[in-house]
């Protein structure tokens, strides 16, 4: 559930600021971890794994524009929570999702030039993720 608020406070900055601001990551990244060191140690590498093996799979694609760096940051405090395993299913679900979103706008809009505010498709990829949509 804390997971779901820090998300959906970010998605609102994005879509309204155009931003992700490190006021929804930061202390969402320490929840997380927080959270996993009181279940247990296990718990806390896995959470620790996460967030590492996230950084080093989107920080290529942040190099090569792909994503902005609060995506980025996004994604490692929503990975705080998971472990490493749900984290990669995030990440997928998060990137086929932005896919559905950019051929909706290729569709439908005339402006072709708009910019995908990744903080959506990483809340709906949490959501699918914690509630056992996507495995």
């Amino acid at each position: 559930m804390i997971l779901i608020l820090f998300l959906t406070g970010a998605v609102f900055t994005d879509l309204f600021r155009d931003k992700i601001y490190n006021l929804w990551v930061i202390p969402g990244m320490i929840a997380g971890i927080t959270e996993s060191a009181l279940i247990g140690q296990d718990r806390l590498v896995s959470s620790l794994t996460a967030i590492g093996i996230t950084l080093v799979i989107l920080l290529p694609i942040y190099l090569l524009r792909g994503i902005a760096a609060g995506d980025v940051k996004l994604f490692m405090s929503a990975a705080s929570f998971l472990s490493y395993q749900d984290a990669m299913s995030c990440i997928i679900t998060a990137f086929l999702v932005a896919g559905l979103i950019s051929l909706s706008i290729l569709l439908f809009k005339r402006n072709k030039k708009k910019t995908i505010h990744f903080a959506v498709p990483v809340l709906v990829s949490a959501i699918f993720t914690l509630g056992g949509v996507v495995v």
